[in-house]
């Protein structure tokens, strides 16, 4: 404890000695330093505003674009059948003509669109072969083409001014025969399947007619009332009555008929102008 106690006072001793000898001592005198002049700052140079070049073309703009109309599909299709009907009429009216036929009223009442084929096989092959199905007419002009092939005899025509039932109903047929050299035609009234009487009287013979097998014979039949009137090739054969009118209104098949053999009926053209 005494060591330690004579330290601190020794210690204790040398800073109060230090401190006399510090107070003591004369001060130097510390020279004042010369103010160094403080630069001039450079100012910053102003900046320019950059400026916004002006656009010099004028930016034109896009045209509206025109509205397309949409297409009416069935008016399209309307002004297409108007057509397609106008262009049958002309023609029409045209082969008519031909026969020194002219019409000045009625419409059209149907065209054929594509050839019928009746092929006939066996003794008495018999065919009514319905077309223009829902026109029930009167007073007419029908034309038709007709290419007929057999070896012997056979009969192309059409039944008109028919009941419904065309196997047993009543009905006028217009037949055309191609016998060996001596081709003729006649109009029949016919019922219950069985034939009335001959309108024309008789089977007419005509040299208007092509009878080879394979020609193409244009006929016409006009039905006014009570009246038939025929024309083959675009000539005149004749006006047969029936005055008892005993069918004045109904519908159309093919009429094909054939002896023996094989043989066929085709029908083209076919087209019927309404008179009433």
């Amino acid at each position: 404890m005494r060591t330690r106690a004579t330290q601190l006072f020794a210690l204790c001793m040398i800073f109060v000695l230090a401190g006399c000898s510090l107070v003591a001592a004369p001060a130097t005198p510390t020279p004042v330093p010369t103010n160094t002049p403080v630069p001039t700052e450079t100012p910053l140079p102003t900046s320019t505003p950059t400026q916004v070049p002006t656009a010099t073309s004028t930016i034109t703009p896009l045209p509206s674009p025109t509205p397309t109309a949409t297409p009416n599909l069935t008016a399209t299709a309307a002004v297409a059948s108007t057509q397609t009907a106008e262009a049958g009429i002309a023609d029409f009216k045209a082969s008519l003509s031909k026969a020194a036929i002219t019409v000045d009223t009625g419409s059209l009442g149907w065209i054929q669109q594509d050839p019928v084929l009746i092929d006939l096989d066996g003794a008495g092959d018999e065919q009514n072969t319905p077309f223009a199905e829902k026109l029930d007419a009167s007073d007419f002009i029908i034309q038709t083409d007709v290419t007929w092939t057999a070896p012997g005899i056979i009969i192309c025509g059409f039944t008109f001014r028919s009941e419904p039932n065309f196997k047993q109903g009543l009905q006028y047929r217009t037949s055309f025969l191609h016998f060996s050299g001596l081709p003729g035609w006649d109009i029949e009234l016919w019922n219950y399947g069985q034939f009335q009487r001959n309108i024309t009287e008789q089977i007419r013979f005509s040299s208007a007619i092509k009878q080879d097998s394979g020609a193409v014979n244009n006929y016409i039949l006009t039905a006014v009332a009570g009246k038939f009137t025929v024309y083959i090739n675009n000539q005149r054969n004749g006006s047969f009555y029936d005055y008892s009118n005993t069918s004045s209104s109904g519908y159309f098949a093919f009429y094909s008929w054939i002896e023996s053999g094989k043989g066929s009926c085709k029908y083209e053209n076919t087209r019927i102008w309404l008179l009433k």
